[in-house]
């Protein structure tokens, strides 16, 4: 090859290097929506029913091991698995939370985990493992991991949950804990009270939680702290007395929410809709957090 043709065809790839260039930059995670998370149960099938009955939680493929659990509205659906716990186990975790992300590119997922040092592990081709910044499991995947079936009829028995209202992650550094995952997933950051911050993912809303002074972090306790669900139709005083019938040891935590357990006495919350905005209108703590995450 002569000089003028090496020169020429180093001409010609130029602009098709400048593009692949271009294209070859990191995805953007964005998270969407709460595909699922994992409940590690004493008793499968008695927490599985009670989920149903109290929060008409949908049951899909329900055998020894495992159930699922389907709930949400029109915004999306989320799936709680339920497992059954070893022998003699007697306290309940969440112990796994995976988010939906907007837009699925498989091969996109996992370089972008992989540039960020995560360590991905492929569950089926529509979802990834891993663990975040303080070493709890979480995943991302495709809106149709899990699919729910059908939806039922049935009209609840007790309230039907709409979305899980709030999720909390303990950490003994909420800040670098809210920046991690403002990073990684895009979340939207609407308050900062100067020991937790709201970031939203749909309807839900993710919040990392300095744990109390001596406190474990959710990845110590193998545990998420709790999950709280949005119910239809939310009257205060009808919640408060069904929280009484059933055994669920309420506290009032604002006039639209109750702070209490589950049938494993599990830390949970029934809350109106509005329970995050209104508290967003609280103003952060002087001298305390970062203020919107800013």
């Amino acid at each position: 090859m002569s000089r003028r043709q090496f020169v020429g065809g180093v001409t010609v790839f130029a602009p098709a290097l400048v593009m692949a260039a271009k294209t070859e930059q990191p995805l953007q995670l964005k998270a969407a929506w709460v595909n699922h998370y994992v409940y590690v149960a004493p008793d499968l099938n008695k927490t599985t029913d009670w989920y149903h009955e109290v929060f008409d939680m949908q049951i899909d493929h329900r055998n020894a091991k495992e159930a699922h659990l389907w709930y949400g509205d029109a915004g999306g659906d989320t799936c709680m698995i339920v497992r059954q716990a070893p022998a003699g186990t007697t306290e309940a975790k969440i112990i796994n939370f995976a988010f939906t992300l907007e837009n699925w590119d498989k091969k996109a997922v996992e370089a972008e985990l992989k540039r960020r040092g995560l360590n991905p592990v492929a569950d089926t081709g529509k979802c990834f493992r891993f663990k975040d910044m303080e070493g709890f499991d979480i995943a991302v995947c495709a809106k149709d991991f899990l699919k729910r079936p059908a939806h039922s009829n049935e009209n609840p028995q007790v309230w039907k949950a709409l979305s899980a209202n709030h999720i909390v992650e303990n950490s003994t550094d909420y800040g670098k804990l809210r920046d991690w995952y403002k990073d990684l997933l895009n979340l939207r950051i609407s308050h900062d009270s100067g020991r937790d911050v709201y970031m939203w993912l749909g309807d839900t809303v993710w919040i990392p939680t300095a744990s109390r002074a001596g406190g474990k972090t959710s990845a110590e306790l193998g545990t998420l702290d709790h999950v709280a669900y949005t119910i239809a139709d939310y009257n205060n005083d009808a919640v408060k007395a069904q929280l009484d019938r059933l055994g669920m040891k309420p506290h009032q935590d604002t006039m639209l929410s109750f702070n209490c357990v589950d049938v494993n006495n599990f830390k949970t919350q029934v809350c109106d809709k509005q329970l995050v905005p209104e508290a967003e209108k609280r103003p952060p703590n002087a001298g305390r957090g970062r203020g919107n995450g800013k």
